[in-house]
């Protein structure tokens, strides 16, 4: 587990973002008790700082124009990385028979595939537009970390007890809300206009509201100390995966950082 220094919460609240959204966004519920908020806030800051959300490769993207050779890579595993999340956590729903948990398991996913285009499309969309096409991915072998990144996910979400599969995914949304930030400013970067970064400046917002649903989910049960061994497994245990997943694509791209 790679923790880096959280930041001091009376200089920077991380979890703001998070407690104050834009309208439509997920919120998150009223918690009686402000131990149970102090401690899920705490956790949200532990995952901002972590390196797999703080990796020095998208922190050097951000700034650094890729060759068209390069963006083809780090994409096409990107591809891999996304493209079965949604049916993965989906697959938390059988580890429960709480409503509010299957609430906001069901939430998270209609965000991606409940509109008129799913998220899929948006990003297939947005992979055409830099010049990846499907006939590419098809045939595109990923990373052996990326396919280690990707059945992890799903142990995670599908054969793990349902309090470790939700601090896994609140790992996930909550890293994804930073991550989908970094690439559209890489994006910008290399030029690329608003048009072309929607999918990445959509899900800007959407994450925190999915990263606000698992908070509302988990919040009644984190009282225990079992309860949150088990939910830090799982968000732990899901970080590493994606450290390692950014080291493998810096190692394949070439981007010193």
């Amino acid at each position: 587990m790679t923790e880096l220094n959280t930041p001091d919460a009376t200089t920077t609240a991380v979890w703001d973002h998070f407690d104050n959204v834009e309208p439509g966004i997920r919120r998150r519920i009223a918690v009686e008790d402000p131990a149970i908020k102090e401690y899920l806030d705490g956790m949200l800051a532990r995952i901002a700082g972590h390196r797999g959300v703080e990796h020095p490769y998208l922190n050097a993207y951000r700034t650094t124009r890729l060759t068209p050779g390069q963006e083809r890579l780090m994409y096409s595993e990107c591809y891999y990385f996304f493209r079965h999340l949604p049916f993965y956590i989906t697959g938390m729903a059988m580890k429960t028979r709480d409503e509010m948990i299957l609430r906001e398991i069901i939430l998270n996913v209609a965000d991606e595939v409940g509109g008129e285009r799913t998220h899929s499309t948006l990003f297939a969309d947005f992979l055409a537009r830099i010049g990846i096409d499907q006939e590419h991915l098809d045939h595109y072998e990923p990373l052996e970390v990326t396919k280690r990144l990707n059945d992890g996910i799903r142990i995670l979400y599908t054969e793990s007890s349902i309090h470790k599969a939700l601090g896994a995914l609140y790992a996930d949304e909550t890293m994804s809300s930073i991550m989908v930030s970094k690439i559209n400013d890489g994006l910008a970067h290399q030029g690329y206009d608003k048009d072309l970064r929607h999918f990445w400046q959509l899900h800007i917002d959407v994450e925190v509201g999915h990263s606000n649903s698992v908070f509302n989910a988990i919040a009644p049960y984190v009282g225990s100390p079992e309860t949150r061994a088990e939910f830090e497994e799982g968000a732990f245990a899901f970080l590493e995966l994606v450290e390692h997943y950014w080291d493998g694509v810096q190692r394949l791209v070439g981007l010193e950082a």
